[in-house]
């Protein structure tokens, strides 16, 4: 038997690595497969308000590939709603974007039993590639810095912000959206009654508010915008319907919050109008909503922002240091049930963590003034 030399047995190693390496970067080429995309022509809008002509709606075109083959008969959904979308022959659709609501939408593929790419119905590997194709379409409100200047807390920052609003843009800011009505229902000898609703109308049956059923305790709830109309108060119980006696009214204080606490008759099926089987009281509070403005910070940074006025300005209280790391900031429709008596308006600061943004809200990169 010959003996093999050192640089034989060199020579032989590296033939090894190399076919090693070559197998092995061949396997891994086999077995990454190609992902699922959806390519959109455009993906940001700027919000505008609804218009009766559609002039608030916007058409976007995009197209579904599977690596760079098209996928054609998927279905797709924005949000995980509405309609579903199907592809062509040439893996495109056509999406229609409701630009007069500000959010983040997804775009993703809701189905691919009909789907086919080069002709042929997808398999299970291709399956999972096309269901991880996902896109976004953001409708936002464009925001604009003013300027920037010290607290009187040193380490923080005033930031002088707006939202750039078209001249016939109608946004509706951050306002008392309703008053609630809440309070307790019980039977004759004051215990309480469970699953009771209470109905407020006016004006047969226009204008009404419904509470949500009692709870163990008799406690409801409703929200209402108090009108300076008599209205009808009407108590439900099972198939048993409770109301003032006949000829009588109900008058809602206005802009007030209220606490009515009904006590029902022993016999019949009339609420005596008059303490202590019917007593209202004012209470504090409001349901507000409607535009705010944050910023996407890690939650441990705490921040405070104002209520825009009507000229859409509004202010954040900042650390210095995470300003500058130029945050982006989010939009968002807040609606709020804040127990105060003092109602809130524009300029008003709120409180640090009262904003907080949620997947759906546009982000949005500030310009400078």
């Amino acid at each position: 038997m010959k003996k093999m030399t050192k640089a034989g047995l060199c020579a032989l190693l590296a033939v090894g690595i190399t076919l090693w390496t070559a197998a092995l970067t061949d396997a891994e080429a086999r077995t990454e497969a190609p992902r699922g995309r959806i390519e959109l022509e455009q993906s940001s809008f700027v919000a505008k308000s609804w218009r009766s002509d559609g002039s608030h709606l916007a058409d976007v075109k995009g197209k579904l590939l599977y690596g760079e083959r098209p996928v054609a008969n998927a279905l797709l959904q924005m949000d995980g709603k509405g309609r579903s979308i199907a592809t062509g022959e040439d893996g495109s659709f056509e999406l229609t974007v409701d630009r007069s609501l500000i959010a983040n939408k997804a775009v993703r593929v809701s189905s691919f039993q009909e789907a086919k790419i080069d002709g042929k119905p997808i398999g299970s590997e291709e399956a999972d590639g096309v269901l991880s194709a996902s896109s976004a379409v953001t409708i936002y409100h464009p925001i604009e810095v003013s300027r920037v200047e010290p607290s009187e807390d040193a380490s923080k920052v005033r930031v002088h912000a707006r939202f750039k609003l078209a001249a016939d843009d109608n946004i509706a800011f951050f306002r008392i959206d309703k008053y609630r009505i809440a309070g307790q229902v019980s039977d004759y000898n004051g215990n309480p009654i469970k699953d009771a609703v209470v109905w407020i109308d006016r004006d047969k049956g226009e204008g009404f508010a419904k509470s949500t059923p009692t709870d163990k305790d008799g406690r409801y709830e409703m929200y209402y915008w108090p009108e300076d109309e008599e209205t009808n108060l009407t108590v439900i119980v099972g198939t048993r319907r409770y109301e003032l006696p006949e000829g009588k009214v109900f008058n809602l204080p206005r802009n007030t919050s209220v606490d009515i606490r009904i006590r029902l008759p022993k016999e019949g099926s009339t609420i005596d109008d008059k303490p202590p089987t019917l007593v209202c009281t004012t209470s504090e509070g409001a349901t507000y909503h409607g535009l705010l403005a944050g910023l996407d910070v890690p939650s441990d940074v705490p921040y405070s922002v104002s209520i825009p006025d009507r000229e859409g300005r509004f202010v954040l209280t900042v650390p210095k240091d995470a300003w500058e790391k130029s945050p982006l900031f989010f939009e968002t429709q807040l609606t709020k049930f804040i127990g105060q008596d003092k109602a809130l308006k524009g300029g008003d600061e709120l409180p640090v963590g009262f904003v907080q943004p949620r997947e759906q809200d546009p982000r949005v990169e500030a310009t400078m003034s």
